[in-house]
């Protein structure tokens, strides 16, 4: 054993050791913070203006990505129509039904519509959480076949 002195040499402070205390090494960390909030501010900058396309435009996108659908919704809209004024001109008297009828799914249609965009909202926002599953697989070990062990 030594004669109770310590064979350490004193190191220099060369800024080699990052501490909070160091006002150096202080700077040095807020200067990389504010760098790293600068480029990922910049990154999501660029992310929301790639995204952005005006409505028009996405519109018509969506209209040709599901023109196969949209068609034969039109045709049958049209067929509706002329059926609708068919009725109307042989019988006037059933009109005010016919339209009744026709605004009556109209807003049932329209508020199922809302409601679905105000639950996707929520969805989107984190602000709604599904129920959760409680139950996952059983454990196959114990539900096994005894005779094939």
């Amino acid at each position: 054993m030594t004669s109770g002195k310590i064979n350490v040499k004193p190191v220099n402070d060369n800024n080699v050791y990052l501490t909070l205390d160091d006002k150096k090494s202080d700077e040095f960390i807020l200067k990389q913070n504010l760098e790293a909030l600068k480029k990922s501010k910049n990154e999501e900058m660029t992310r929301i203006t790639q995204d952005l396309v005006s409505i028009p435009a996405a519109l018509v996108r969506l209209k040709w990505q599901n023109r196969r659908e949209i068609y034969p919704l039109q045709v049958k809209e049209e067929i509706y129509g002329a059926v609708m004024n068919a009725i109307i001109e042989q019988r006037p008297e059933l009109k005010e039904k016919l339209l009744g009828r026709l605004e009556a799914n109209y807003q049932y249609l329209l508020a199922r519509e809302t409601a679905t965009l105000r639950l996707t909202r929520k969805l989107s926002e984190g602000d709604y959480h599904t129920s959760n599953v409680t139950h996952v697989a059983l454990d196959e070990d114990v539900h096994a076949d005894p005779l094939q062990k």
